[in-house]
């Protein structure tokens, strides 16, 4: 039995809807049933049973009061089992429903922000590339230029590095 792994710890059960067939062992040839007649009190189905502890309360737990379903000598569970079996699973497909609804929207939210990424990427490439076209444009008119007046490139070279220094000098001190 699954838990008895666990030892006397309950934390394993997650949700106390799972101990609903804890008790089943799959024996056909029982002689006593653990279910009420019936024309018990509650419908007699064990939702509400009071049970020896008398609470009788409905908290949706497998606390005291309610018994395991069982089926009957035919392997048969009754309406109310199956009609709060039918009800659970609705419950869980709500939940799986939305998380699958949550899930679309953070997948469309993550493709919006891909798209806008990719858009900023290739203005960005595109601001680049026509940078470059200027600067390379910029560096041929100097070296042009450079040749006219007959100083050559390495003086220019030296007098912008000498105006780079300066600037330094004077932003740091």
């Amino acid at each position: 039995m699954a838990s008895n792994r666990f030892g006397a710890s309950s934390l394993h059960q997650r949700d106390p809807r799972s101990a609903l067939f804890e008790n089943y062992t799959g024996d056909r040839n029982r002689n006593q049933s653990h279910s009420p007649a019936p024309g018990g009190p509650n419908g007699g189905y064990g939702y509400g049973y009071t049970g020896a502890t008398g609470s009788g309360a409905m908290n949706g737990g497998a606390g005291p009061g309610f018994r395991p379903a069982t089926p009957n000598s035919k392997g048969q569970y009754s309406d109310a089992v199956l009609s709060e079996l039918e009800n659970q699973n609705d419950a869980q497909v709500e939940g799986i429903s939305a998380k699958v609804k949550m899930l679309k929207d953070i997948t469309l939210a993550i493709g919006d922000e891909i798209r806008d990424s990719s858009k900023l990427t290739d203005t960005m490439n595109d601001s680049f590339d026509n940078t470059r076209l200027r600067l390379r444009g910029t560096m041929n008119r100097m070296l042009r230029m450079a040749e006219k007046t007959g100083v050559g490139w390495r003086v220019w070279l030296g007098f912008f590095g000498a105006v780079c220094v300066l600037f330094w000098y004077v932003w740091l001190f």
